[in-house]
């Protein structure tokens, strides 16, 4: 992931990818962020439009998405990019939050206690047991990823294939157009929500 500091400076970081958001199909990309993680925080809070990389080596294929961070923290902590309202329950971002908390493993749980990224520890070695699973949780927050343009070169074939796709929601059959911007051949692509999960359909 990279974005531009407040400096002009590029920033680069590498972040977990924690699955897509249920029932948003892929138009949302979840991650972890810690609130005392001074520096990913402070380069998202400079400038929430990111770009992210995702390379897959096995299928040749690469992604360059653009999108924009939104931020979901507990209720005791203030942010300044929250998340965008997508339910009409109040709680559904709270819920989406401690649902990907549970799901984490008690090592990455743990990390969440540890100080900032610089600072040195009081304690070589902190007992898993003494660890405040409260305040850990309490310092997790889900970073909500939301894209907006897609680039698809895929390198399985030669020539290699390139896709440009602006993306745009739609509320009526719960899935996201991919409108194409510049590709070789031309053709759209189309995510459905179905019996069986996520549908795939192209038309030249």
């Amino acid at each position: 992931m990279s974005n531009m500091r407040r400096s002009g400076e590029i920033s680069m970081h590498c972040l977990p990818f924690k699955g897509f958001l249920e029932g948003y199909h892929l138009q949302y990309l979840k991650f972890t962020l810690a609130m005392n993680d001074h520096t990913l925080m402070g380069d998202i809070k400079s400038d929430r439009h990111g770009r992210i990389s995702w390379v897959m080596p096995h299928t040749q294929e690469y992604y360059h998405f653009k999108g924009k961070f939104s931020i979901v923290s507990s209720p005791l902590q203030l942010t300044r990019y929250p998340p965008p309202k997508i339910s009409e329950k109040e709680d559904y971002w709270e819920n989406q939050r401690i649902e990907l908390w549970h799901a984490l493993d008690e090592k990455t749980r743990t990390t969440f206690s540890w100080p900032p990224r610089g600072d040195t520890p009081r304690a070589h070695y902190i007992p898993l047991e003494t660890v405040s699973e409260q305040a850990a949780m309490d310092n997790f927050c889900l970073l909500i990823y939301k894209i907006t343009e897609v680039e698809h070169l895929d390198h399985s074939t030669f020539p290699p294939k390139r896709m440009v796709n602006g993306m745009s929601y739609q509320t009526s059959f719960k899935g996201f157009t991919l409108n194409s911007i510049a590709l070789y051949p031309p053709s759209q692509i189309q995510f459905v929500e179905s019996g069986h999960g996520e549908s795939l359909k192209q038309s030249k």
